[in-house]
């Protein structure tokens, strides 16, 4: 071995390090510049209020498309003389119409809730009638405007708060609040159809479950109006509780259509309050909400055709014999179709169809229906 071969390998080595630390750091320089350019090139995704006002939108839309649940006080206040005459959700088409009486209104009416006036398709006039999309207008076509548009290009003022008007109480709610409703978030939920018990030889029958529709306590808009209707109560509960079932019973008219229907009409308290009618499934369902307001104990009782609410008799009398026994305590009848009912006191042509219960149920455990004979626990489809 030559005497100078040593310092030459370590020098060799060093410069080899040099180049390896070299490499290293114009790597992370060239990874950070990569990283950088990427962050501020990257699509920005929509914001949380972004998010909220088109869900909003979504919600206010399909409300709009289901009158019967919204009722015409909502059109009004949402669109004013626009109406959307049909949606087509799975192509989330959505037709209009407006009262041909001046483009400036017309034009007014399209610059505040559509987006791009070149996405809009307006019928077209086939032997004086309207007609678009397969759809044809009931009115003259030189009486309306006939047009659709897709949701995305619909735009809907989401701070917007609405305001319905009763005989006792004002109705005041946001969309963000009917969002909420909307979606679920501020009821109790649960599995939609009860099954009754099989017995042998006999057909097996289902019914709704109507305790899922019930809100929950702290829902702003109905705890709202809580407060405006017991502002002026008693302390006592009883004069809090047949506050409600006043209300109930007397300012929201009783729905024969609902009643008579081919089929289950359920409806959020919000909406019952919006059309201001209901049948005794829906009153029942707006005053099970509003009890849940002030934190009251009540049950559910499903009778022969009817439903209604049942709460811990206390200091109530027993004047019309409409009480009912559960868990060993004895419950009153809190019914809401008939207006003037006092709690305890008013008696009712048929008393049987409201104390022959099938099935009790409390909608905090909402998924729990149980047989009021045989305490078994109904189950769901």
């Amino acid at each position: 071995m030559s005497s100078g071969s040593l310092f030459d390998s370590e020098a060799k080595q060093g410069l080899n390090f040099k180049i390896l630390i070299i490499g290293v750091l114009a790597l992370v320089v060239l990874c950070g510049s990569a990283f950088t350019l990427y962050w501020y090139s990257k699509p920005v995704g929509p914001s949380a209020d972004e998010v909220l006002g088109k869900e909003i939108r979504d919600t206010t839309v399909m409300m709009l498309a289901q009158p019967s649940f919204s009722g015409e006080d909502f059109r009004q206040q949402i669109l004013g003389n626009g109406r959307l005459v049909k949606y087509v959700r799975s192509l989330k088409d959505a037709y209009f119409t407006y009262p041909k009486n001046g483009d400036e209104d017309f034009n007014k009416f399209l610059a505040k809730y559509f987006i791009d006036k070149s996405k809009i398709e307006y019928a077209k006039d086939e032997n004086g009638q309207a007609k678009l999309g397969g759809y044809t207008l009931n009115v003259p076509a030189d009486q309306a405007y006939f047009f659709r548009t897709s949701l995305d290009n619909i735009q809907i003022e989401p701070k917007q708060n609405l305001s319905f008007q009763l005989k006792d109480a004002t109705y005041d709610v946001s969309l963000a609040e009917l969002r909420n409703l909307g979606n679920n978030s501020e009821l109790y939920g649960g599995k939609l159809i009860a099954r009754i018990p099989e017995r042998r030889d006999e057909p097996q029958f289902v019914f709704a479950n109507h305790g899922i529709m019930v809100a929950k306590p702290g829902e702003p808009s109905l705890k709202r109006l809580v407060d405006e209707l017991l502002k002026n109560a008693g302390p006592s509960r009883e004069e809090r509780i047949q506050k409600l079932v006043d209300f109930v019973s007397n300012d929201i008219d009783y729905s024969f259509t609902e009643a008579v229907g081919t089929s289950e009409t359920l409806k959020r308290a919000s909406e019952t309050l919006m059309t201001r009618s209901g049948d005794c499934s829906n009153k029942t369902i707006l005053l099970a909400s509003l009890l849940e307001q002030i934190d009251e104990t009540y049950v559910l009782l499903y009778c022969p055709q009817h439903i209604t609410v049942a709460v811990p008799q206390g200091n109530f009398s027993n004047e019309n014999n409409l009480d009912f026994t559960w868990n060993q305590k004895p419950w009153v009848i809190a019914e809401t179709t008939l207006p003037e009912f006092q709690v305890g006191k008013t008696r009712v042509a048929d008393p049987v169809r409201l104390t022959s219960v099938n099935y009790v149920q409390d909608p905090k455990n909402a998924d729990v229906i149980f047989d009021a004979n045989s305490f078994e626990v109904l189950k769901f489809y």
